[in-house]
């Protein structure tokens, strides 16, 4: 049954709301001699208008009268302001400017404004200070407004004399205080002094003739986090349907008499909101001053028995302690407490019920933009809490609607997702205004308007809709950090320590820091303070026992370490985020530096023992797990508390400031620290050059690449030299190089050796679309910048404009027939006939289709040359896009990353760059060639003979899906499907790897495909191939070399410069009545071996099979091996992507400078399965499928039987379950 999809609409009334001035005015006939307004710091006779005295109150000291006005008194002083603002020469569209504080001048100018039809414009007067914003949104306002000029009305003269203010022409200047008001400006006094309009309308009916619905009654300025704050032109129509749909619950609402306490800026969206609402209904509002103070927010619930109050999460706890100090007499009389602004935790709803003492509780999730979910008001804290454990802020209201969508898709591709999946949410409203930003066009990236003709606005917040329907916010997706490929939420991180009652208060900000090594780490930023370190103790301890190792944080520092002495702030006060990843940026940069001047001098310091190995290598550990040195638990495992990654890290940092470590060891995460710094200590003073003990052909390789004279197939075998050269010529040539141009000529590796012959390797070719984004400087989107960047790369990168070559005249298995890599010397020549300007499209999407419809779809195919770049300027972007086609003989996936990480530097840095070498292939490649019949490749051979014994046996009847006839590859892409992608929630995954750590999530995908296997065929074994990444060890190395005796010198290849990509068989029994939890086992056991022994070359295999079962090997021979693992690998592929997940979410573009639009592939394999995991609770499952042996309706159907199996695998009840029950 497929799952409904993740839209929902509000279910409010169909019919037009009366305006808000007919509301109030309804108001005012209905209920004269109710409280409307209440503000305890002002006087209670202000401007002659009296109220009745509060409930309780006396003429002692501590009771001095307050101004509290009814409906009738609060009309009467709206008519005299609105007399004043006339003689002014207020009309409807003139601005009316507020730098006030919460008192009545502002609620009586809010309501003036509105029967003037003229726009309100609430400025914060504390933010007078930033010119530049201040300027900025007083230019929106001037724009919006016909650039007529505005009443700006202030609380103090001297707010008028910012250089902000001064520099507007204005229509008058009206000033609160009495004292120090110049001669040029005008006393609000003395304007409410005037006489009261003979119209007085106070019949309920709103008869202004000249104010439509659609006119704008304020303008709302969003908080500027990310960028100065953007105005939004609110219509009366939107502004109604805000105001009424608040505190709707049954039980809850709000009732003619209430009162709401606000202690809300007006300037915020809630506080324009707060500051009406009530009224509409016949309920008051209750300012407790100016500005928040606890004290006098809690003693005005009491005095005043407020009934509902907007919250602030952060302000809950403060509010709640005075209370509870004085407990014995104050309690409150809250009907519902609505919790907005930023993310609450479950420790402020329970706070709210406990120490606030309230009935109920909701939470609002909105914007200035006019986004506004509300959830249902209720008394149980639990019904609030979703299955994630994350809070629901409910529904949209009104008629609105809420979707969520895969990020950067707009238009005809903004559909939902499917319930239960994250993406970034969408929000449907009557916005009114044409755009949502004044004077800012709409672009792609804002707004669109879908097929139905409703208007959408993207909100950049990540989120999720369950099956109930209900919205739940992860985060921002700009702020999401991906660490290793997984996607890490900093407001997941933000709320779990929220929740820890000493870390509360601390105002924990997570953001994302740059790492060699797993691209970007979670940094914490933290005030100082005097229990700073017991802060920073606790902060780590609370991740890492509630969250895991994947959380986990990189460092926790302080305000001061960044130059700061408090929190950077936004207008709307809000702590400015983009501020403090600069400036965590900047520290990171300059820690480089420091680190690198560093090491420099620690390589060249002979004055190395073993004590200060020691203490390196502790210090190293501690700042990597946050704890101190003598809290490090050296004889704990280090899998216990820092994963592959954190270890990588240290790993990296001691093999360059300690001498002779440069070529570390791997150690395992089952060492402990002590056993580790044992073995590193001893190895020091033993290090020594290893370049006399290495093959000859190694240690060649270790010079420069352009003796030509030196070909390692060629060391005993000098007569294949001449044909080699001859080979070469003949290709080469063809494209205008000579032997002189060429550097090098080595063997491929067997995987490519393999498919680049059968022609799978050509269809497997990537074509990639970027564009460099507008936000890069006008330089870097220059064609020519592009290019000297993409010179920079290839220069670093030498094997991807290469050749490679075979004689396909020699009979296929002779020794002597290897397909050849050919590298050529850089040079112009080169560089241009690989950098091809495209000439100009019109748009991105224009560019974006063409890595389909490729201009030159024969590039890249063998023998070369195998890597190809058109460029391409983009009129309407004035940006540069490229298509890059490369073949997958001289990248993978995997190397990718580091490729494109490569082109944003050079496009970031000087011109010309010279970037940092990588790891040389040659050498890679030489190395799997010189030991490709060495012990330990025979024992990897030996291993997978024995795993795949009897496969011949099961290969017809397990295939699936059977390879239809294929004919030449057709590189333009004539007929091959679109396959297909799901992404869904496996509720149970987090539950079962934390309870079984050891099976990893790609065995647990992996046992789900092989049920399905035996599900499609009938047969009881599965077969398909698996892809390995091939970059945990350097193939076949002797045991000398491995890391646990010593040198470690080819240890892991991560940085190694060109496709290392291996694919294993797996030949898999089912055994029904075995449990889930052994299946999953005994498949983890399979697979660490598999990866163990990913190099063995295929004809080894087959030919060490063909051995043991007494067959011929040769093909068509019968029961042969021969071939029988190419028939494998192009009939079925699973492959695990790390990082899927942040990719197939499209949560966060993971370079400065470009964008990658598409990636085109189109594998002669008759199922690809491409699976990663993500999502913010690192539950999701992401699907990707692609090849030619289903169609794409076929592939769809296999996600949602992949989506029922991986359910069922992980429920709980079927960990200890025979297998069979789990099988379709």
């Amino acid at each position: 049954m497929r799952k409904p999809l993740s839209e929902v609409w509000g279910d409010g009334p169909m019919n037009q709301l009366p305006s808000v001035v007919e509301q109030f005015h309804d108001s005012v006939a209905k209920y004269p001699e109710n409280i409307a307004l209440v503000c305890t710091h002002q006087d209670a006779d202000l401007y002659g208008i009296s109220g009745p005295y509060p409930h309780g109150q006396n003429n002692d000291a501590e009771s001095t009268p307050y101004l509290r006005w009814t409906f009738k008194d609060l009309k009467q002083g709206v008519d005299r302001l609105v007399a004043g603002l006339e003689s002014l020469g207020v009309k409807k569209g003139t601005a009316i400017i507020t730098l006030l504080p919460n008192c009545a001048e502002f609620v009586l100018t809010c309501w003036a404004a509105m029967e003037l039809g003229a726009v309100l414009a609430a400025l914060d007067p504390r933010r007078l200070s930033n010119s530049s914003e201040v300027s900025y949104m007083l230019e929106t306002i001037m724009v919006a407004t016909n650039n007529e000029p505005p009443v700006i009305i202030a609380f103090k003269p001297e707010y008028l004399n910012a250089p902000a203010i001064e520099s507007v022409p204005l229509r008058a200047a009206v000033v609160v205080a009495t004292a120090g008001v110049s001669q040029s400006h005008a006393s609000f006094k003395d304007i409410m002094a005037l006489p009261r309009r003979d119209n007085d309308n106070t019949n309920g009916k709103f008869e202004h003739k000249y104010i439509s619905p659609t006119d704008g009654a304020c303008i709302i300025f969003t908080s500027g986090s990310t960028s100065l704050p953007k105005g939004v032109l609110r219509s009366h129509e939107r502004q109604a349907s805000l105001a009424r749909d608040v505190f709707q619950t049954p039980g809850y609402k709000t009732l003619p008499g209430d009162m709401w306490c606000s202690v809300t800026p007006n300037n915020h969206s809630v506080g324009s909101v707060g500051a009406i609402s009530p009224m509409l209904v016949g309920a008051g509002i209750v300012f407790p001053g100016e500005g928040f103070s606890a004290a006098a927010t809690a003693q005005t619930l009491v005095r005043e028995k407020c009934t509902h109050i907007l919250l602030v999460p952060g302000i809950v706890n403060l509010i709640a302690e005075y209370l509870a100090e004085n407990t014995g007499k104050m309690h409150t009389s809250l009907k519902a407490v609505m919790l907005v602004g930023s993310p609450p935790t479950t420790n402020n709803i329970n706070t709210c019920f406990d120490a606030l003492g309230t009935r109920g509780v909701c939470i609002r999730y909105g914007s200035t933009e006019g986004v506004a979910c509300v959830s249902d008001i209720t008394a149980n804290a639990q019904e609030l809490i979703g299955d994630s454990g994350r809070l629901t802020v409910g529904r949209p209201m009104g008629r609105d609607g809420v979707k969520i969508c895969r990020p950067n898709e707009t238009g005809q591709l903004g559909v939902p997702l499917p319930r239960g999946t994250a993406g970034e949410i969408h929000y449907s409203s009557s916005w009114g205004a044409q755009t949502m930003y004044i004077g800012t066009k709409d672009t792609k990236d804002t707004c669109y308007t879908d097929e139905q003709g409703k208007r959408w606005f993207i909100t950049g917040d990540e989120g999720i809709i369950d099956e109930q329907g209900r919205l739940y916010v992860v985060g921002r997706i700009k702020d999401m950090i991906i660490r290793g490929g997984e996607n890490i939420s900093p407001a997941a991180i933000e709320a779990r320590l929220a929740n820890n009652p000493r870390l509360a208060s601390k105002s924990v900000q997570i953001v994302g820091q740059p790492d060699p090594i797993s691209g970007e780490v979670p940094v914490a930023i933290i005030a100082n303070g005097p229990d700073f370190h017991d802060t920073v103790a606790e902060i780590y301890r609370t991740i890492r026992d509630d969250m895991g190792l994947m959380w986990a944080l990189h460092d926790v520092i302080h305000l001061e370490q960044l130059g700061l002495g408090d929190w950077p702030r936004t207008s709307a006060g809000k702590i400015h985020r983009v501020t403090l990843r600069k400036l965590v940026l900047e520290r990171y940069q300059d820690r480089l530096a420091e680190e690198a001047a560093r090491e420099a001098a620690s390589q060249s310091d002979p004055a190395w023992n073993e004590r200060r190995v020691r203490d390196e290598i502790l210090r190293t550990w501690a700042n990597s797990t946050g704890l101190e040195e003598d809290q490090l638990p050296l004889d704990v495992n280090i899998s216990q508390y820092a994963d592959s990654l954190s270890v990588a890290r240290v790993r990296g940092h001691l093999r360059r400031v300690v001498p002779g470590l440069d070529k570390l060891s791997r150690g395992g995460e089952e060492e402990t620290v002590k056993r580790a710094e044992r073995k590193l200590r001893l190895r020091v003073p033993k290090v020594q050059m290893i370049w006399q003990v290495l093959p000859p052909s190694l240690a060649v390789s270790f010079c420069t690449e352009a003796n030509l004279e030196y070909q390692v197939h060629t060391i005993a075998r000098e007569d294949l030299f001449d044909s080699t050269k001859r080979l070469v010529m003949e290709v080469i040539s063809q494209h205008g190089f000579q032997w002189d141009d060429v550097a090098s000529v080595f063997p491929a590796q067997n995987f490519v050796d393999e498919l680049s012959r059968e022609g799978v390797l050509d269809s497997a070719k990537f074509q990639n679309a970027f564009v460099t984004k507008t936000e890069s400087s006008i330089d870097r989107n220059k064609l020519q910048r592009v290019k000297l960047a993409l010179k920079a790369m290839l220069r670093a990168n030498s094997l991807l404009p290469s050749f490679l070559v075979w004689n396909k005249e020699t009979p296929r298995d002779t020794e002597d027939n290897i397909a050849l890599h050919v590298t050529l010397k850089p040079s112009e020549s080169l560089y241009e006939h690989v950098l091809q300007d495209g000439g100009s499209v019109n748009t991105v999407e224009d560019l974006d289709k063409l890595a389909s419809a490729h201009p030159h779809p024969e590039w890249t195919l063998y023998p070369g040359i195998l890597f190809r770049v058109l460029l391409f300027k983009v009129k309407t972007t004035n940006t540069v896009g490229f298509i890059m086609s490369v073949s997958h003989g001289v990248m993978d996936a995997t190397y990718t990353g580091k490729l494109l990480s490569d082109i944003d530097q050079a496009l970031n840095g000087p011109v010309p760059q010279q970037l940092l070498p990588h790891t040389s292939y040659r050498l890679w490649a030489e190395s799997y060639y010189s030991f490709r019949e060495s012990p330990q490749a025979r024992a990897s051979v030996q291993w997978h003979t024995n795993y795949l014994d009897g496969i011949h046996s099961h290969i017809d009847k397990a295939q699936w899906p059977q390879i239809p006839k294929r004919g030449l590859f057709d590189p333009t892409g004539g007929g091959y499907g679109s396959g297909a992608q799901h992404s869904f929630v496996v509720p149970d995954l987090a539950a079962l790897r934390k309870n079984h750590p050891q099976i990893s999530a790609p065995v647990i995908v992996k046992a789900a495909l092989a049920l399905l296997h035996v599900h499609q065929t009938g047969h009881d074994h599965a077969v398909f191939s698996n892809v390995q990444a091939g970059r945990t060890a350097w193939p076949f190395m002797p045991t000398m070399f491995a890391s646990n005796h010593g040198l470690g010198l080819f240890d892991e290849a991560t940085d190694v410069a060109g496709p290392l990509l291996q694919s294993v068989t797996n030949l898999i029994k089912i055994l029904p009545d075995e449990s889930v939890l052994g299946m999953l086992k005994r498949l983890q056991a399979d697979q660490q071996a598999l990866t163990q022994h990913a190099h063995a070359p295929w004809p080894a295999i087959e030919k060490a099979l063909d051995k043991a079962n007494g067959s011929r090997y040769a093909t068509g021979s019968s029961g042969s091996h021969r071939g029988l693992m190419r028939r494998v690998f192009t009939s079925q592929v699973f492959n695990w992507v790390p990082g899927m997940g942040a990719q197939g979410g499209g949560l966060k573009e993971p370079f400065a400078n470009l964008q990658k639009l598409r990636s085109v592939t189109r594998w002669q394999v008759g199922l690809i399965v491409r699976a990663g995991l993500g999502g913010p609770d690192g539950d999701t499952v992401y699907l990707n499928l692609l090849g030619d042996g289903l169609t794409d309706v076929q592939m769809e159907e296999t996600t949602k039987k992949l989506e029922t199996l991986l359910r069922s695998l992980t429920h709980p009840e079927s960990w200890h379950a025979p297998v069979m029950q789990c099988m379709m």
